[in-house]
Parts: structure tokens; C-alpha cells; sequence
């Protein structure tokens, strides 16, 4: 009853059916949720509207009324990752918080990303028995994915593996001889000379022994 009340509150405020939150000046900017759908609206002229997800709804007791879920994802070890769109106040944007759930449901780490989840996956995605986390954020201009992968272990905080602006493209395994790993195309733009746009496909090579992702050299 609390939250249906806040969510109205925040409605007739800024003119937008769903809305959660909204940053002010002349104009609004707006997070609403407004059936299955998470947007972001803005309302300075021009005025605009993104969609930034599936609303999921399974999750919204694990993030504060603020903030709309857009992925609920449980690991084989037992960790949940949730994803939720928020409005940055002092940035007058939209981003991301990834929160990071151990298999008992305790809160062992939040994470930052852009407002647009491109894709997100959490598995044994090296093989073996380690749980990792992989997602790739965006924003609206071209050349602006993240991609960051996180190792979840039993009994410990999440281990920030690499982040690197670009897409993940494929996890190997060890089946069929592959070296453990991942492809990354890697975007080169500088975000300011446009000669720099571009990608280059890299390899990470997943060290099981070391836990961690290690650069393949060209």
C-alpha cells in the first residue's frame, strides 16, 4: 500500500503514468514502469522515451521503491544478480545498479552500469565449477557498450574479473580441446576523434588456478 501510494505521488507530480522517480528543473526526466515495460523519459524538448527493459517484478523487494529490476538471474552455486535502472540525481541520468546475492541472500556487493542491458548471462560459462557473471551495458550513443565479467565464489564478495568498453561475444569451455575463455570486441573509439570508431577482437584466457582473465597477447 506504502509503495502503490509513492509510485502515485511520483505520477501526478511529474504528468507520467508509472513514474517512480523523476530528477526536475524546467522540464523532467522520468523512470517509470508502466506495465511489463521500464522507460526512461525525458521531457526537455525534444522530448523523448527509451526503453530500458522487461520489468522484473520478482525482484523489486531486493532494491529500494526508486528503482525498477529489469533482470533477475540465479547462478547453478546458488547467487542471484539483480539489475535495476535508477535515476542518478546528481548526474540527471539514468544507470544501473547490479547487486550481487550470495546462496544464503546476503547483499555481498553492488556494482554499477549503463542504463541499457544489452545481455547478461550468469553460469559455469568456463566450465568447471566456478559461477561467473558477464554483462554488457549500453547508452544511447553509438561506440558506448561496457562489458563486465565478474566471478562469483562460494563464500567470498564477488571478484571483479575484467571491464572493458565493447561486447562479450562467446564463453569456450574445455570440451573439444578449447582453451577456457571469452571473446571480447573491444570498441577503440577515443570518444572524441572519429577516425579512433572501430573494434578489435580480443581473447581472455581463463586461469582456473588463479581465478582470473588474463589478455591473450596478438
Amino acid at each position: 500500500m506504502i509503495l502503490a501510494l509513492a509510485i502515485f505521488q511520483v505520477a501526478a507530480a511529474s504528468g507520467v503514468p508509472g513514474a517512480i522517480d523523476r530528477v526536475c528543473g524546467a522540464y523532467c526526466e522520468v523512470l517509470a514502469v508502466q506495465g511489463d515495460t521500464v522507460r526512461f523519459i525525458d521531457q526537455w524538448p525534444p522530448a523523448r522515451t527509451l526503453v530500458l527493459g522487461t520489468y522484473a517484478r520478482t525482484a523489486q523487494d531486493l532494491v529500494p521503491r526508486t528503482e525498477a529490476p529489469i533482470r533477475d538471474l540465479r547462478s547453478p552455486g546458488g547467487w542471484r544478480v539483480v539489475a535495476s535502472v535508477y535515476l542518478d540525481h546528481e548526474e540527471d541520468a539514468a544507470l544501473t545498479h547490479l547487486r550481487f546475492f550470495n546462496p544464503s541472500g546476503e547483499l555481498l556487493g553492488v556494482a554499477t552500469a549503463l542504463p541499457a542491458i544489452e545481455q547478461a548471462e550468469v553460469g559455469r560459462l568456463f566450465g568447471g565449477a566456478d559461477d561467473v557473471f558477464a554483462t554488457t551495458s549500453n547508452e544511447e550513443h553509438s561506440y558506448g557498450s561496457r562489458t563486465a565479467i565478474w566471478l562469483l565464489p562460494p563464500g567470498a564478495p564477488p571478484k571483479l574479473l575484467v571491464e572493458v568498453q565493447g561486447t562479450y561475444e562467446r564463453f569456450f569451455g574445455p570440451a573439444a580441446g578449447e582453451t577456457p575463455g571469452v571473446t571480447i570486441a573491444r570498441q577503440t573509439y577515443d570518444g572524441v576523434h572519429p577516425e579512433t570508431k572501430g573494434t578489435v577482437r580480443e581473447f581472455y584466457e581463463w586461469d582456473r588456478d588463479a581465478k582470473s582473465l588474463r589478455l591473450r597477447p596478438r
